[in-house]
């Protein structure tokens, strides 16, 4: 090591990306628009999508046979999309119980099931540094939940996070270049009640991708990426290396 393995700029790798939110807007078809997209399933999300795809993994010894086979088999992908992490940690709490001998994650004591599940999720994460190494984006599909947020500089408050044990979900988002929480907006109207009178109501909009952290939900990139951005992967990833 010497000073002249000092660099200017940083060496551009593909982004790792967590896309979560409400069931049915969209996530699965948004993955299906990326580059040369690959889905590899822990949970059977693609319906009519056409994408070429894995079959749904049972096991998660299957699944990551299947993030293998990508880093050693040269192919004509450019994404490898995850669907969905919270599918996934069912698969990862049912293989730690196996080698355990545990009948559930949360059956020993002190949280010790959750924590050596955290052991898993390291070696996945570890898995898709290789995929980024070899060039692929990597997309991870998740659900939402709203959990209360104990936040020690603010009121305690509701917010949209994703629906993963919450040291598991603290990992992802810590590892990951974007956090996108996506969802519909919600704006008002103004419509002439039963006694003449005009009351508000609210109107859902457009999908919109959030990309930057509010009290109502998680989120984070390192883009420097507006706000809000269109459902689109095209307009984000232009954004990202403009």
């Amino acid at each position: 090591m010497s000073l002249a393995d000092i660099r200017k700029v940083a060496k551009l790798k593909p982004p790792i990306v967590v896309l979560y939110g409400p069931g049915g807007i969209g996530k699965t078809t948004f993955a299906s628009k990326m580059k040369q997209p690959i889905i590899v399933q822990a949970e059977d999300g693609i319906g009519v999508i056409k994408c070429d795809h894995f079959p749904v993994a049972k096991t998660y010894t299957e699944f990551v046979g299947r993030l293998e086979s990508l880093i050693n088999d040269n192919s004509e992908y450019k994404t490898v999309c995850i669907d969905s992490l919270d599918w996934l940690e069912t698969l990862m709490h049912d293989y730690v119980c196996e080698k355990n001998g545990w009948p559930y994650i949360s059956s020993p004591a002190y949280g010790k099931g959750y924590a050596a599940c955290l052991e898993v999720w390291k070696e996945y994460l570890a898995l898709l540094n290789a995929l980024r190494d070899k060039g692929f984006t990597i997309l991870q599909i998740a659900h939402n939940e709203v959990r209360r947020y104990e936040d020690p500089s603010s009121e305690p408050h509701d917010r949209h996070q994703i629906k993963l044990h919450r040291k598991a979900a603290d990992l992802i988002i810590e590892h990951s270049d974007c956090v996108f929480f996506a969802n519909y907006k919600i704006g008002t109207i103004q419509v002439k009640g039963k006694a003449g009178g005009m009351t508000t109501k609210l109107k859902q909009g457009d999908r919109t991708i959030f990309t930057q952290m509010t009290p109502g939900f998680q989120a984070k990139n390192r883009f420097g990426l507006d706000p809000e951005m269109p459902f689109d992967w095209t307009t984000i990833s232009k954004a990202m290396y403009k």
